[in-house]
């Protein structure tokens, strides 16, 4: 019988029904005959972190650390922009030299 791989459309040749590997990509395809009934969800395999009747009760991951995120407006030409640990930093939309007031000593005039 000639089958069709679900994940890369090859066609390829099998005896009957069953589980088959796809020659090409690998995928594992499942054949049944023709008119047959449609598989139950327990003729699959079951995933590792998944128990009987659905996922494993796990406590959701913590929230990520609150960062603050130092934000600036160039005077030149009001584009808002975020900025590291640096006294002086060129515009990314206009280029002209900005003060921060973070960072290291700030320069002279």
């Amino acid at each position: 019988m000639m089958v069709r791989c679900g994940a890369c459309r090859t066609q390829f040749e099998v005896p009957g029904s069953g589980r088959f590997a796809c020659p090409t990509c690998g995928s594992v395809n499942v054949v049944r005959e023709p008119g047959g009934a449609p598989p139950k969800m327990s003729d699959y395999p079951v995933a590792p972190n998944v128990v009987a009747g659905g996922p494993a009760a796990q406590a959701p991951p913590p929230p990520p650390p609150a960062v603050h995120t130092p934000r600036i407006t160039c005077p030149d030409c009001a584009f808002s922009f975020i900025v590291g640990d640096i006294a002086v930093v060129p515009c990314p939309n206009c280029g002209a030299e900005v003060r921060t007031g973070f960072g290291g000593a700030e320069e002279e005039e």
